[in-house]
């Protein structure tokens, strides 16, 4: 009861000098000339408190000012980090696009060594798969018997021949390329058809071979295609010969082949039907 009493005590003083103070103020706002001395007396002893009173709340004011700008700013980067992200995602794309675009005029391009293309059905196809190693000379495609791709069909890239499928599945197939060992195509020079012969791969992924007449004319640079003996068409641009060794008898001549296609950097390929062969 008694404390109760105290609180109820101080409130009212505190309302008393609240009214006294608020009454002080209304009189001293006034313009005078002069003024008394318990009104001097009264404002050096509450001038010092206004001024902490207005020291604090201008603080106070500032520091929420400061965090209402830190918080926008904050919304405004974040917001403007989604957008770079955006940004970058969709350069990204347009950059794979534009790079698959190239790739795929390229491919459209490599038909044009085909001189019956309009036999074979095509599809391009993309890398997911390869034997270890820098080489590509065993890989596997994203198309199948699904789409069509049968044992034997014929690979290139925008560059010339790649190499054959060899294994199938529904929506995968295996593909062998030239430069496996496994491999043999046969040739013809470009500048004179009547100059054939036979390039293999080899475990070293190099493609050379022989030419089946020793005394065959031909010159470092001279570039070999498909012969159309065999599986592959006429006329598919294999690469260029880089190296030529006659044995001492005369009886073969070698060469060593350069290819055209990068077997070391191939992402998308030109897959075409098998070849129809009448024996």
């Amino acid at each position: 009861m008694a404390k109760k009493r105290s609180k109820n005590g101080s409130a009212m003083i505190v309302a008393i000098v609240a009214i006294i103070l608020i009454i002080i103020s209304g009189i001293t706002a006034k313009q005078r000339e002069n003024i008394t001395v318990v009104e001097k007396w009264i404002g050096n002893l509450i001038t010092p408190v206004q001024s902490v009173i207005n020291t604090g709340v201008s603080s106070l004011g500032e520091n929420i000012s400061s965090i209402a700008r830190l918080t926008k700013l904050k919304t405004e980067n974040e917001e403007l980090k989604k957008e770079v992200e955006a940004l970058e995602k969709e350069v990204l794309n347009l950059s794979m696009s534009k790079s698959e675009l190239e790739e795929l005029k390229g491919l459209k391009y490599a038909l044009n060594y085909i001189e019956d293309t309009e036999k074979y059905d095509t599809i391009t196809a993309s890398i997911v798969g390869k034997s270890p190693g820098n080489w590509f000379n065993i890989f596997t495609i994203d198309v199948g018997e699904n789409q069509g791709i049968k044992k034997d069909s014929i690979v290139l890239d925008s560059n010339g021949l790649v190499g054959r499928v060899y294994e199938v599945g529904g929506t995968w197939a295996k593909v062998i390329s030239i430069i496996d060992n496994n491999s043999s195509v046969s040739f013809q020079i470009m500048r004179d058809s009547s100059l054939q012969g036979i390039v293999t791969g080899s475990i070293t992924n190099e493609v050379t071979g022989y030419l089946f007449d020793p005394l065959a004319d031909v010159i470092v640079g001279d570039k070999i295609v498909t012969s159309g003996l065999g599986i592959y068409p006429k006329g598919i641009t294999i690469g260029e010969i880089v190296e030529i060794d006659k044995s001492g008898d005369h009886l073969l001549k070698t060469i060593k082949v350069e290819p055209s296609v990068n077997f070391k950097r191939i992402t998308k390929v030109l897959v075409m039907g098998p070849r129809e062969i009448d024996y």
